[in-house]
């Protein structure tokens, strides 16, 4: 794209698009994609002169159900959902899939997941080295339509 047809928005878009990018390849070379709801759910909005990022944070893992939470109601859906996915099935033959599921999301409200064991695909990624380059983008394009009408301006008052 020409410097004379970049804006504020146009450079926002492409450097959260590149973003996007970077996070679904970290995420994809982890062996961790079993359903494609991350990438479904990872995604970005834009407004005029800004732009945020949505997306899942359960790979970064998760702490213990704190006691007046309910937690999230649909866990056990989504655990029989990834044991579905990955083919699992019970060691017990008396055991159901959704039992499994149960005994696997009661676990992890009473003790959380070992992050150990989870990627931090946006920790790598926006970084403030990441955000400051950005910046400077949008403020370098900034500057220079400002230089170019300043020029433009006494192009005018020298012709008077």
């Amino acid at each position: 794209m020409a410097a004379s047809e970049q804006t504020n928005d146009t450079i926002i878009k492409e450097e959260i698009q590149s973003i996007l990018d970077d996070i679904l390849k970290i995420y994809n070379q982890s062996g961790k994609r079993v359903s494609g709801e991350f990438e479904k759910g990872l995604k970005a909005t834009y407004k005029p002169n800004e732009a945020e990022i949505e997306g899942y944070i359960y790979l970064s893992g998760r702490g213990k159900t704190q006691q007046g939470n309910k937690g999230e109601p649909y866990l056990v859906e989504r655990i029989e959902e990834w044991i579905k996915s990955k083919g699992i099935i019970p060691i017990e033959e008396s055991m159901s899939v959704t039992s499994l599921a149960h005994a696997i999301a009661t676990k992890i409200h009473k003790e959380g997941t070992n992050k150990e064991n989870h990627i931090k695909p946006y920790d790598g990624v926006i970084t403030p080295q990441r955000i400051d380059k950005i910046i400077k983008r949008v403020s370098q394009f900034n500057v220079g339509l400002f230089i170019d009408s300043v020029n433009t301006e006494i192009a005018k008052l020298q012709k008077v």
